[in-house]
């Protein structure tokens, strides 16, 4: 807060306290009004407390001794508390605009200081003559007012600081100077406990006041972005008035600078009416009439007047009065017609709380109005929640309809979730394909119920310009509860369970539960740990080998993520692969993983296919196609050994750049094989858009063909159709000798799984494929990329 001329002490610590929070000096009347505003609705409360406080200790503690310290510490703290509220009750009979919010915050500091001085002395004197039940009570008021007191004055953070900094180190100094260890760690606690309540003061007021300034920011835009659309306009027509002394016009040469008709007749200020009563009745004229019967100047007063053609019009008008020779005499003034700027005042204040695409309230109105909604919480056993929903497939909706189809798209949505609202619901567009509402239902059966048919109805198709729109939405539900008072901490809440529902699939609905919360903080904390691995090196290749069904002799190995935890041990992909995709970490592990398992593939016997898998998020990823090349460079080896895995969801996401992707890769030289193949929608069409070099039966088929017909059927359909397509095949799962040898009888050129080997190190696996030494690259690196980049060519 700046230190001008008018800056007290009080000011200047505030400053201090806030740490960087600058108020501009215009803004410092109203915070400090802000301030008492706050205080007054609590000052009771606090004055109670210390009174009813000090009679408890007198009540208590009178036949502990310390008598003349107690009457004397009882009276003083009665006369400051009842003293403060006299000079509290003083304060509210002053006009609001005549009132001195400085000298009231520096009386509330005093205040503070003198409770806080009495607070602290008492458990000095008392503790030493109680016993331990009396020191336990003395202990808990003094702490409870201490606690209490920052709490309540936090607004006025200096007054808190006054308050609990000399009660804090009034209970702290009693615990030490009483005998024995125990004691002694408590003052310390104490110690400590003042200063996390001095820091809970000084972040809570930094709160108020950013949201202060936050408020009047905006105030500010709204008043500059007026008075600049206002300059642009052109200036309406000026009217003189004047009063007598009991505020009837009178006659005066009403000039027009203008010359507007409607302005200039006679009967908008005719001569003999009550000038208050010209204007239309409401609290813009009441206020203006409190203005001119306490003869006070008013300037810029936008009052509405009805016209001659009864149409309502806003007026502008300014007033100062007149005193002749000590006697008041009436009024002059000028008056305007401002219709027009207050018609964009108001548009420009709708625009700021409201959508201008579906004429839905915007994220801050909801916001406001649910802090609203939380401070009154429903009557039981009615049930109210917040609703957040996202559309399923709005972007595709974007991307194929274009733009101007998705606003179309987003103003049907609008309307029917008000079709399917009730009365009282609060609905409002966040921003995006996001919406949200609060709804209130006599019972939670009864909110159940709806969401279930909101759900359904959402998921109806919609007609964009002759185009069918398939775009349900996904909701995400928080209860309100009477232990959260803050609107974010619903809103984050309520998308919480908007991941999840999203999660469980399209067009359904969840509710929150302290599970979700605990799996989102989870995710981050995988997430966080996720990326320190990469940066310590945590993460190794295993290899799992591959044989050829005939001879069991090892013709490839496939390459297997682990996570070397320092705490967990051991972690496998299915537990941090899924967030690795989230926060888009999985294209640096993934290149990672192509470098690390060529080197390691040096080491093979040249026979030996070494394969990779690829994510869906790796195939779109530019800088997939140079990693690939640099790698084979640096190892040396012959690209017709690097075999690249990709799954049918790769395919499913844009699948002609995946396709062209899948092209451009296969011209390098390297394999490409169809992973997990039976497990998708659209196998057989995939199969048709691309040549792969081999498909690998998924494992779940494997499993089965000793104890199932039709698992036997479709293995064997997919080995024959592998054939005839000229595309090898490799089974996965395998696990006993039977599995094998059906497999190789119908014609699987290679097996993998447990059966012939676990993933293990590299190291690990000699005793299975012979190991060599990894070879030196004698060749520059670029220039064996210069030639497999030729290939590619």
């Amino acid at each position: 807060m700046p230190h001008g001329q008018d800056g007290s002490a009080t000011l200047w610590s505030l400053r201090k306290l806030l740490q960087g929070v600058e108020v501009p000096e215009k803004h410092v009347p109203a915070l400090r009004a802000q301030q008492m505003n706050s205080m007054s609705r609590i000052t009771n409360v606090i004055i109670l407390s210390n009174v009813l406080n000090i009679i408890a200790i007198l009540g208590i503690f009178l036949n502990y001794g310390q008598i003349h310290f107690l009457a004397a510490w009882s009276v003083c703290g009665l006369i400051i508390n009842i003293g403060a509220w006299f000079k509290y009750r003083h304060f509210l009979r002053i006009d609001p605009q005549q009132r001195s919010n400085r000298r009231a915050i520096a009386d509330f500091t005093r205040v503070a200081i003198c409770n806080g001085v009495l607070w602290g002395l008492a458990p000095i004197v008392v503790l030493g003559t109680a016993d331990v039940q009396g020191q336990m009570v003395m202990g808990i008021i003094t702490a409870g007012m201490m606690f209490a007191g920052g709490f309540l004055l936090s607004r006025i953070p200096v007054a808190a600081i006054y308050y609990i900094v000399p009660t804090g180190l009034g209970l702290a100094t009693a615990l030490m100077l009483q005998t024995g260890p125990k004691y002694a760690i408590l003052s310390i606690l104490m110690v400590y406990y003042l200063i996390v309540l001095l820091v809970a003061v000084a972040w809570t007021h930094r709160q108020f006041v950013e949201q202060f300034l936050g408020r009047a920011a905006i105030q500010d835009q709204s008043q500059l972005i007026g008075l600049l659309l206002r300059d642009f306009e052109e200036s309406t027509s000026d009217t003189l008035w004047q009063t007598d002394a009991n505020g009837v016009l009178q006659e005066i040469p009403i000039v027009s600078e203008a010359g507007d008709a409607a302005w200039s007749k006679s009967d908008m200020l005719r001569r003999g009416a009550v000038f208050t009563e010209v204007f239309h009745s409401g609290d813009a004229r009441r206020a203006l009439e409190k203005a001119v019967n306490a003869r006070q100047p008013f300037r810029d007063r936008v009052v509405p007047i009805k016209g001659a053609d009864g149409d309502l019009r806003w007026w502008s008008v300014t007033g100062k009065p007149v005193v002749e020779h000590g006697q008041f005499i009436g009024y002059r003034g000028v008056a305007a017609d401002v219709t027009q700027s207050k018609k964009i005042e108001d548009r420009i204040a709708h625009m700021a709380h409201f959508d201008g695409l579906t004429g839905l309230p915007n994220r801050i109105t909801m916001q406001d109005q649910l802090e609203n909604l939380l401070r009154r919480p429903p009557v039981a056993p009615a049930c109210r929640a917040l609703m957040m929903m996202d559309l399923d497939s709005f972007k595709w909706v974007n991307d194929t309809l274009g733009h101007p189809a998705g606003d179309e798209l987003l103003r049907q949505v609008a309307s029917r979730i008000r079709a399917l609202s009730e009365p009282g619901d609060l609905v409002a567009r966040l921003g995006g394909d996001e919406f949200a509402m609060v709804v209130e239902r006599p019972s939670i059966d009864a909110l159940r119920s709806f969401l279930d048919q909101f759900a359904s109805e959402m998921s109806a198709l919609y007609d964009v310009w002759g185009s069918t729109a398939n775009s349900s939405a996904s909701i995400g539900v928080r209860l309100f509860d009477p232990s959260i008072r803050d609107s974010r901490a619903m809103f984050r809440q309520a998308d919480l369970a908007l991941y999840q529902a999203k999660h469980l699939g399209k067009a359904k609905w969840c509710m929150f539960e302290d599970e979700l919360e605990q799996r989102a903080q989870a995710r981050l904390d995988i997430q966080e740990e996720l990326q320190r691995a990469m940066e310590r090196n945590e993460l190794r290749i295993h290899f799992q080998p591959i044989v050829d069904a005939q001879t069991h002799e090892t013709v490839a190995c496939e390459t297997l993520l682990r996570w070397e935890h320092p705490e967990r041990g051991l972690v496998y992909p299915g537990e941090f692969i899924e967030h690795a995709e989230e926060n888009g970490l999985i294209t640096r592990m993934g290149e990672w993983v192509i470098r690390a398992a060529l080197t390691e593939a040096a080491r093979l016997p040249e026979h030996v296919r070494i394969c990779v898998n690829i994510s869906p998020l790796q195939v779109h990823s530019a800088s997939l196609t140079t990693t690939i090349v640099s790698a084979i460079a640096a190892s040396k080896l012959d690209p017709s050994r690097l075999e690249l895995e990709i799954t049918e969801t790769a395919l499913m996401s844009n699948t002609e750049f995946t396709l062209r992707r899948l092209h451009q890769l296969r011209s390098l030289g390297v394999r490409i094989a169809l992973d997990d193949f039976g497990t998708g929608f659209s196998s057989l069409s995939y199969l048709r858009s691309f040549p792969f070099d081999r498909i690998k039966i998924d494992r779940t088929f494997v499993r089965d063909i000793e104890t199932r017909s039709d698992s036997q059927a479709i293995t064997q359909s997919m080995v024959s159709l592998a054939r005839s397509l000229g595309m090898q095949c490799t089974a996965e799962g395998v696990e006993t000798t039977l599995q094998a040898e059906y497999l190789r009888e119908l014609g699987c050129e290679e097996l993998q799984g447990f059966f012939f080997s676990r993933a293990h190190p590299l190291e690990q696996l000699a005793h299975i494929v012979p190991l060599r030494q990894a070879v030196e690259v004698t060749s520059p690196p670029h220039a064996l990329e210069a030639a497999v980049q030729s290939r590619a060519s």
